[in-house]
């Protein structure tokens, strides 16, 4: 199977061999044949216990396929990236690859040593050490204790948790915790390494050095399956990738061919979605409800579930969070067109001082990408009194690259004072271009550009271009 070939699910398991799998055993990491995985779901938690006696009779159950017919291959040093919508079966999949799930239907293969980050926390005993956990870890994983003390040290310092690895991993954040399973699953050097989406629980600094880790495993030959949201390090992390969706495989092969498919499938869905309201509920939407102060947004789930964190005095509170573009709320906007986020702010109190308000745009691998803040726009932010609601606008022009993106509200008071209110993840939204072409980098940035010929190099001057090559210079 070629890596620059991408291969609709509906070809793989129809080769000569059976399985559509096209590689030799001998360079062959991981095979999945036909997997599927298969539960019982049961309207009533009685019915559960009911259905015991009756011994196939009837049926007091449904079934439900987390994953259907699914088949692929990663050969030996690849790395496979797995995408796809939240209950897509990515989980379940990974779960069946690493041991800790059996298959309803289908074969999987796995050579060599396997570590899998798979569930926050998973493998560890609350009541034990971080060093205690360490060793158990090491023994669930099948090394000696030996072994493990060869690479207790470097686990430590790579987890960098301090004086914490001595104390009961109950008492860790899951930031923490999920360092320490990180450096333990990493630094063991396995054959196999699965990461489940864990990176996200990280702050970016470990992020950066999580991935730095990746790639030198990667570069060591390791075969490694990582699943997560943001394309972008998909792309440049994996070398081919798997579309799953509803439990079933949409496409496997080349890795930018397939993000590229997950996306334009997902602005489908949205597109279509955002279609379904008649005309007349979207003006609604769009317009009466916008300039409303109680408004409710259409297109994000509730505020209160959306939101990641929150910080502050809590005297001023942010209540709603929505992207607009071309006056109507949106989660997907396109490049190259203005946009407004617009937030909802109520006063618990009196402010008698002029505040400041502002929006933080990040990515989702955490970089802090712009923001709009009315202390340095100029706009002050004027006192209020004690149950004012207040709509605020913030637009931009779009020039992000096609990825997802977070919005994080915040209210000083006074200017560049205390926070009073500040919420990450208020409100996510997705970039795309109209007409699907790529973006280098972060931002699809205006300049110029000019062609001078025959202008000769005045040695005198920085302020002329330079036609032909320079003396020393390494041709590109």
């Amino acid at each position: 199977m070629s890596s620059e070939v991408l291969i609709p699910q509906a070809t793989l398991g129809n080769s000569e061999e059976g399985h559509g799998l096209t590689g030799t055993d001998s360079d062959i990491a991981i095979s999945v044949c036909n997997v599927g995985k298969m539960y019982y779901l049961y309207d009533r938690p009685q019915d559960r216990l009911k259905q015991a006696f009756l011994w196939g009779r009837k049926h007091l159950y449904r079934e439900f396929w987390a994953l259907r017919d699914v088949s692929f291959e990663v050969k030996k040093g690849e790395t496979v990236g797995i995408i796809g919508r939240n209950g897509a079966g990515k989980s379940t999949l990974l779960q069946i690859i690493a041991g800790t799930l059996k298959p309803t239907t289908g074969q999987v293969e796995v050579k060599g040593q396997v570590a899998a980050l798979l569930e926050l926390g998973s493998g560890f005993n609350p009541e034990f050490t971080g060093r205690e956990n360490v060793f158990l870890n090491g023994a669930i994983l099948g090394l000696s204790r030996e072994k493990i003390e060869r690479q207790f040290d470097e686990i430590v310092d790579f987890a960098d948790i301090g004086e914490f690895i001595d104390q009961p991993v109950k008492l860790y954040s899951s930031g923490m915790m999920m360092r320490l399973a990180f450096a333990i699953n990493a630094c063991i050097n396995p054959d196999i390494l699965i990461v489940d989406e864990t990176l996200s629980v990280g702050d970016m600094y470990f992020q950066a050095k999580c991935m730095a880790r990746i790639a030198r495993l990667k570069r060591q030959g390791v075969s490694i399956l990582f699943v997560s949201h943001a394309l972008q390090t998909v792309k440049s992390l994996c070398d081919r990738a798997l579309f799953l969706d509803k439990g079933q495989a949409i496409a496997f092969g080349n890795v930018e061919r397939v993000a590229d498919l997950y996306s334009s499938v997902s602005l489908y869905e949205k597109e279509t979605e955002a279609k379904s309201l008649s005309s007349s509920q979207a003006h609604i939407a769009s317009s009466e409800l916008a300039a409303s102060k109680d408004y409710i947004s259409m297109m994000q789930p509730p505020f209160l579930e959306r939101i990641t964190e929150r910080t502050g005095k809590g005297d001023a509170q942010y209540y709603e969070c929505c992207v607009f573009q071309d006056g109507e709320e949106v989660n997907t906007v396109v490049n190259g067109r203005d946009c407004q986020v617009m937030a909802w702010l109520e006063h618990k109190t009196d402010m008698n001082v002029i505040a400041e308000v502002g929006i933080l745009v990040r990515n989702l691998d955490g970089l802090e990408l712009f923001a709009i803040n009315s202390y340095f726009s100029g706009k002050p932010y004027l006192p209020k009194k004690k149950g004012d609601k207040t709509q605020i606008v913030f637009g931009f022009p779009v020039t992000l690259a096609p990825d997802i993106y977070t919005i994080t509200l915040g209210i000083k008071v006074p200017q560049q004072g205390e926070y009073w209110d500040k919420v990450f993840n208020a409100a996510v939204f997705r970039v795309v271009t109209k007409g699907g072409e790529y973006v280098p980098g972060l931002f699809k940035h205006e300049g110029t550009i000019e062609y001078l010929d025959n202008v000769k190099l005045n040695r005198r001057s920085t302020n002329l271009p330079i036609s032909g090559p320079i003396t020393g210079a390494k041709s590109l």
